[in-house]
């Protein structure tokens, strides 16, 4: 497997694996952490990487496109290591979803992002637990990432004030085309119920700054933590057209 450049991996259990077959996980796991020439990397919800992300990286010898790790714990030196290592900078797409960063230190995104500014085209940030101070981290960074095209958040719970901040930052980005970003927390009651009255007058305030701003963008507000799979219909923004 030294040449292998695309990895896609399902989840691995290890509690559901037969005694007997213990060791063949093992042993599997110890190969995927020695690949050496990887360029797309997609793991879903791998829980052998806890803590051994350090490891993987360290061996590449070539640059990583796209990074896909969801639905898995990460630690918050497996962060650290990816933001340091040297072969993603010229990565194309990172997605992180449903990987909890609430007890991360914000600044961490905020430096991958920097490292990777230049060449990030699809950045994927659902259900990641993500509030107004990591958003607010960010910004900057996001600001500068110039290649740009996809830029998905929904499941998050963050307020009016830094989704409009949000997107007065990313407005200038010349290359983004889609924008998916979660209802904001006022749209919801204390019972996490969410108010379509308030969504409504929401989209019309976000509409009002998009129109301000003088650019046309493709943006959903949704209030369902998958945009993707169909299940809820995303309010479409429909600025200057």
């Amino acid at each position: 497997m030294s040449n292998v450049q695309r990895l896609l991996l399902s989840p691995i259990h290890g509690s559901a694996v037969e005694e007997q077959d213990h060791q063949a996980l093992l042993q599997f796991t110890s190969q995927i952490l020695r690949l050496q020439h990887l360029r797309y990397l997609r793991m879903e919800g791998p829980s052998f990487l806890e803590g051994h992300l350090n490891q993987m990286l360290r061996c590449l010898k070539t640059t990583l496109d796209n990074i896909f790790m969801t639905s898995c714990l990460l630690i918050e030196s497996n962060l650290t290591h990816l933001s340091q290592c040297p072969n993603i900078y010229q990565l194309k797409g990172l997605n992180l979803s449903a990987v909890t960063l609430t007890n991360f230190s914000p600044e961490l995104l905020q430096v991958l992002l920097e490292k990777v500014a230049g060449s990030l085209e699809e950045l994927d940030l659902n259900v990641c637990g993500i509030m107004d101070s990591h958003l607010k981290a960010i910004l900057p960074a996001l600001s500068h990432c110039s290649q740009l095209r996809v830029l998905s958040m929904c499941g998050n719970l963050v307020s009016t004030a830094i989704l409009d901040s949000l997107l007065c930052h990313t407005h200038r980005l010349p290359a983004l085309s889609l924008e998916i970003y979660p209802a904001p927390q006022e749209s919801y009651s204390s019972q996490g119920i969410l108010h379509q009255e308030s969504l409504v007058q929401l989209k019309t305030e976000l509409w009002e700054i998009l129109t301000y701003l003088g650019h046309p963008r493709n943006i959903w507000v949704s209030p369902s933590p998958c945009p993707h799979c169909g299940e809820d219909v995303c309010d479409y923004l429909n600025p200057n057209t």
